[in-house]
């Protein structure tokens, strides 16, 4: 038994050795979340218990209200999707999404508070450094895009990237700006949303696309022409009365559903597929069209140990047999397979660009692989 327990303290050392060498929210591909998802019966109920074991930091102004207004409701009509959410502390509820919400004292966060200055950028640090069971953090604009500069919106790009850097165990999680504004403010709106979705394409990020979900309701998308282009704007059906978060308790649903999606989805959820663990769907829409491109990695299918040793191979089985008789029997255990297959796409398109690296990485589960053959004797 001592050697079976060194041999998961070991199993987490090659995680965090991963961790530390891979760039922080390295996925194969975007995840892209927008109206195509809001669809609550399409996500398996295991996937929903696992989100229940999630602990999450979101930070947001008035217009992000709309999402913790949604998960509330929505826990509300089903409690299946049980969610606890505290102002600047981290909820200890068994059996649901557990959120803390703003900031150390503060609960109205404009984008100082959370990476416009170098002491907002350390109040988020603090937060999940002394929350260390947090592994997601998301912050929400209020109506900054309207008039935001392609520089500034730059500048929220690489202080993600920062915080990334500093928490290398932490999915940030992008976002858009709310679509409620028309004209020449919505068309720099649509502009500096762009910014984001193409960073977040180009560079394989989580992207909760709140313009995208205020634009489209029931299969259709409101938009208006400015300068010959069509900007999509907030939905007719979301634009009144004022109930929560400056628009309808429908669209507050909506942002909440979505909310359910992403982070069953950064959990491994693959909506394309069943019974796997999955890191890597983007969904770009564009004028009404949507083009959804999926990368699967199965337990037992092609991952990083089998790019080393091969599918079939001595090793492969062995750490198969590690999985499944040694790791698979505790919630902590099973908590590892889950992070492991959420870094695999990543940790083996590295290896396959960085032959140092991927000599590195064989050189520990090598040692992981004797202690398994010696238990197994």
């Amino acid at each position: 038994m001592k050697r079976l327990e060194r041999t998961k303290m070991l199993f987490v050392f090659v995680l965090f050795y991963l961790l530390l060498f891979l760039p922080s929210g390295a996925f194969s591909q975007a995840i892209i979340i927008d109206h195509n998802s809001t669809d609550l019966s399409q996500i398996p109920d295991t996937w929903i218990d696992q989100v229940k074991t999630m602990k999450v930091h979101y930070a947001h102004t008035s217009h992000g209200e709309q999402i913790t207004v949604g998960l509330e409701r929505i826990e509300t009509s089903n409690s299946k999707y049980s969610v606890a959410i505290e102002y600047s502390t981290l909820p200890t509820e068994s059996g649901a999404l557990c959120i803390f919400d703003g900031q150390p004292g503060e609960t109205y966060i404009e984008p100082y508070l959370y990476w416009d200055s170098p002491e907002g950028i350390a109040d988020t640090n603090s937060v999940l450094s002394g929350n260390p069971g947090i592994t997601v953090s998301m912050w929400m604009w209020c109506q900054q895009q309207e008039w935001n500069s392609s520089d500034d919106t730059q500048r929220y790009l690489d202080a993600m990237a920062t915080l990334e850097a500093a928490n290398p165990g932490v999915t940030f999680i992008y976002a858009t700006g709310n679509a409620q504004a028309k004209w020449g403010d919505g068309y720099n709106r649509y502009l500096r949303n762009k910014q984001v979705r193409d960073y977040c394409n180009a560079n394989n990020k989580v992207l909760f696309d709140f313009a995208d979900i205020d634009c489209w309701y029931n299969g259709d998308q409101n938009t208006y022409q400015h300068s010959g282009t069509a900007v999509p704007v907030e939905h007719s059906q979301y634009g009144g009365p004022e109930e929560a978060g400056h628009t309808t308790y429908e669209s507050c649903e909506q942002k909440g559903k979505a909310f359910w999606w992403m982070m069953a989805r950064v959990a491994g959820w693959d909506p394309g597929a069943s019974g796997t663990t999955t890191v890597g769907s983007s969904t770009t829409t564009t004028a009404g069209t949507d083009t959804t491109t999926t990368t699967t990695t199965e337990e037992g299918g092609v991952c990083s140990s089998e790019a080393i040793y091969g599918e079939y191979s001595k090793e492969t089985v062995l750490l198969r047999y590690l999985r499944d008789n040694v790791l698979s029997t505790t919630p902590e255990g099973r908590e590892i397979v889950r992070l492991y297959y959420k870094l695999s796409p990543a940790i083996a398109g590295a290896m396959a660009e960085d032959e140092e690296f991927k000599e590195a990485v064989k050189g520990i589960i090598d040692e992981v692989l004797e202690l398994i053959e010696e238990e197994a004797e």
